[in-house]
């Protein structure tokens, strides 16, 4: 389960790391956008569950949903560290700022900046990473599973 978390989540933190330095170099809001976590935890439980469609010795649904849970919490404590380090380096970028939901403008105490914001953020989207990345999985899963068992079928008929 290790090996399949390792590189999607490697991944993930460039990604982090690219948007951030696109973000503060000034960068359309457009590429910003493009440039997200939020894509990865849509693709990466369809990456999980084509994988597992193979694997014989894993329980495959337990298998997929311990990876999905474990990828979201573990890519929104991420994105709840670069949250954090732009209320400490007060970074400019738009959803850094308390008007864009961020932790960056007046008023932000240093409870707020460094960890209740980021935190309460991360809420939604841990639960819906987690739900929409589960259904996505699945599917990807019982597509595969069920193509892999047709050609199966079709090869003990030829």
């Amino acid at each position: 389960m290790k090996t399949l978390l390792k590189w999607p989540l490697i991944v993930t933190f460039g990604v982090i790391v690219v948007r951030i330095v696109l973000e503060e170099s000034g960068a359309p809001q457009a590429i910003n956008t493009i440039v997200g976590v939020v894509w990865l935890q849509l693709l990466v439980p369809v990456y999980f569950g084509l994988v597992l469609a193979n694997s014989t010795e894993l329980p495959r649904f337990v298998t997929l949903a311990k990876l999905v849970v474990l990828y979201s919490l573990c890519i929104r404590l991420m994105v709840l560290g670069s949250y954090s380090l732009a209320y400490v380096f007060q970074w400019s970028a738009p959803r850094f700022s308390v008007e864009g939901g961020g932790v960056v403008g007046e008023g932000v105490t240093t409870l707020q900046g460094l960890l209740l914001t980021p935190a309460s953020n991360q809420v939604f989207w841990v639960i819906g990473g987690v739900v929409i990345g589960m259904l996505l999985g699945s599917a990807s899963l019982a597509a595969r599973s069920r193509l892999g068992s047709a050609r199966s079928a079709q090869e003990n008929l030829d």
